[in-house]
């Protein structure tokens, strides 16, 4: 075949077959089509042929063209923009656009946005022998971009019925305990007759709550349990179902996530009837953003099946004759608009231990509870009750016992707090309401929390409390003089004001040689709360009888650390005048120089004369 009939001034009808057959050894899937002109005034030197293959996506081809001087391979993705196919297309043009970046083809959008058609353009055909070694070329480089593509493009509709399961629902189950637990699958919990009682809120969830929950869902790995949280159920038995008390929006947006990945099992909640438009605009904008989410992740079959075998939930199930405590569950949820938190469950965990009915103690105590988990921030976003439970005591009881206080496990304010075992044959007795004793299930642990959180609200009052929090503000700052409080808290809690303001300095000098001496920390706090715990400074308190004790002890214990690990002893020695152990040195040094600090014992004041200047 001469190049004159290959891209030559006039048609030669053999062309078509020529190609078909030089194409036919390797390409048995390739058809060559006929030959079509594009250009006008009798440029019969400018056409086109189009080569298929029933393997390509749906508005997809090959095809060869020429301008008279050179041929051309091209590949398209084409489809009009009210074709079904045209938006998947369209992803898979965009993704293929970037998977080509690096390679010689051309790649093209024409067309008015946003529905151009996208063309991958191979040129410098001049004989046959460049015609099939070009198409072999570009066929490479396409196809498996192409099938990996095409594998993760979906369209995902999120419309018309839900799949209804053959398999039946659970209904409640009697039982004569007042509240069950147990650790439940997901594919369990959808087994379940879920139903959404009339008290129960509308479905609120916006898109950051759908998204955060979505990327939770992608850090699952396979035979890796997952727990998501506490659902909290009421078997009511009457109407044969579980009234969900607490986990509506999860459970809802779970069920539409399992849905858009092509889940066939139980969904029970999808059958549940919005009539309020609020409700009904969220539920339609979460199938927007779900549908969104999926069409853009990979490996969905893996994700569907790593959400089904590893997601579980703590279910905790209100029996149908204590209807009102699940009324106590609900109200306190709802009152905030969050999920229940460990403070609410350490609540209805220590009001079973309380007999009576009604108007008794119970009722008291949970109002008393109440009272507590509503009072205003103290310390940034957290309450007093926040504040004492889930940071101050949680970690003095831990250090106390030489165990790290691993603030990121999952419920752990929970799980310190809850009722000690017991013997039942003997009562418990003798509590002294100290940060470390065991906690008794009932009325001590809501006159235990009462206890400490007078005392913290006391100990906020305090000048050297106030210069801290003034001077460490700072987020950077922040998890130093959180763990610094917290030691400072304890004395308190052991010798009251005395000498606080020469207790800080000693807590703070001691706490600073780890700052010092370290270039980078977690920005958790891990290492300045793991260096707290085993700086003993919470144990020199307990064993000391008097402050003086104790301050001596703290200053021999600095001697002994700078004399090993920690041989910047001071601010001074620091290797430069800016950065954040800089910034910790100076602001202390604005505590320990403020002359609202009142400072008695002479030796002490010697020792910040010696590190910070005089006042």
């Amino acid at each position: 075949m001469s190049l004159v009939w290959l891209y030559g001034s006039r048609e030669d009808p053999s062309l078509v077959e020529e190609m078909q057959s030089s194409l036919a050894t390797d390409f048995l899937d390739i058809k060559v089509g006929s030959i079509t002109h594009w250009g006008g005034g009798g440029r019969n030197y400018q056409y086109f042929i189009q080569l298929t293959a029933e393997n390509l996506p749906k508005g997809s081809h090959y095809e060869y063209t020429t301008d008279g001087y050179q041929g051309y391979f091209e590949f398209h993705l084409e489809a009009e923009p009210d074709d079904e196919n045209f938006k998947r297309l369209k992803k898979i043009g965009i993704r293929l656009t970037h998977a080509l970046e690096n390679t010689p083809v051309t790649c093209e959008q024409r067309g008015r946005l946003p529905f151009g058609n996208f063309y991958y353009t191979y040129g410098g055909i001049r004989s046959m022998k460049d015609f099939v070694d070009r198409f072999k070329e570009l066929y490479n480089i396409i196809t498996p971009n192409l099938n990996a593509i095409d594998k993760k493009v979906v369209e995902v509709t999120l419309q018309g019925n839900p799949p209804q399961s053959e398999e039946p629902l659970n209904g409640p189950i009697d039982n004569n305990q007042e509240v069950t637990s147990e650790i439940m699958p997901l594919k369990k919990v959808m087994g379940l007759k879920l139903w959404l009682p009339d008290y129960q809120r509308d479905y609120c969830w916006e898109e950051r709550n759908i998204t955060d929950l979505w990327k939770n869902l992608l850090k699952i790995q396979k035979d890796k349990p997952f727990h998501l949280g506490t659902l909290i159920l009421h078997a009511n038995t009457e109407k044969g179902v579980y009234d969900i008390i607490d986990g509506q929006q999860r459970l809802v947006t779970l069920s539409l996530i399992l849905w858009g990945l092509g889940y066939d099992g139980n969904l029970p909640l999808l059958s549940a009837e919005y009539t309020l438009p609020e409700s009904i605009r969220n539920i339609g904008n979460s199938k927007f953003i779900i549908k969104s989410l999926i069409e853009r992740s990979e490996n969905r079959d893996d994700l569907l099946d790593n959400i089904l075998k590893e997601v579980s939930f703590a279910v905790l199930v209100v029996n149908e004759s204590n209807l009102d405590l699940a009324y106590t569950f609900f109200n306190n949820q709802n009152s905030k608009g969050v999920p229940l938190s460990d403070f609410d469950l350490l609540k209805a965990h220590h009001l079973r231990f309380i007999p009576g009915k009604e108007g008794g103690q119970a009722e008291h105590m949970a109002k008393k509870w109440n009272t507590v988990s509503s009072l205003p921030p103290s310390y940034g976003e957290a309450n007093s009750l926040a504040r004492v439970l889930g940071t101050h005591l949680y970690r003095l009881r831990k250090w106390m016992r030489r165990k790290d206080s691993d603030e990121n496990s999952y419920r752990y304010v929970q799980h310190e707090f809850q009722a000690a075992p017991i013997i039942p044959d003997i009562p418990p007795f003798g509590e002294q309401f100290r940060f470390y004793e065991k906690i008794q299930g009932g009325t001590h642990f809501f006159v235990y929390v009462e206890t400490f959180i007078q005392r913290f609200e006391q100990f906020c009052k305090l000048e050297p409390v106030k210069l801290l929090r003034k001077n460490l503000s700072e987020s950077r700052y922040e998890t130093f003089a959180d763990s610094i409080e917290t030691l400072l808290f304890g004395y308190y809690l052991k010798f009251g004001n005395q000498y606080i303001a020469e207790a800080l300095f000693c807590i703070a000098r001691l706490m600073a040689l780890y700052r010092y001496n370290s270039y980078a920390v977690a920005s958790s706090g891990v290492g300045v709360r793991e260096f707290a715990n085993n700086s003993e400074i919470i144990l020199m308190i307990d064993q000391a009888t008097s402050p003086t004790f104790f301050l001596a002890e703290v200053l021999g214990k600095f001697d002994s650390y700078t004399n090993g690990d920690y041989p910047i002893r001071t601010g001074l020695d620091l290797d430069e005048a800016r950065g954040v152990r800089w910034g910790i040195y100076t602001a202390l040094r604005n505590i320990f120089r403020d002359p609202k600090l009142e400072i008695t014992d002479s030796y002490i004041l010697y020792k910040i004369f010696e590190e910070y200047g005089r006042k």
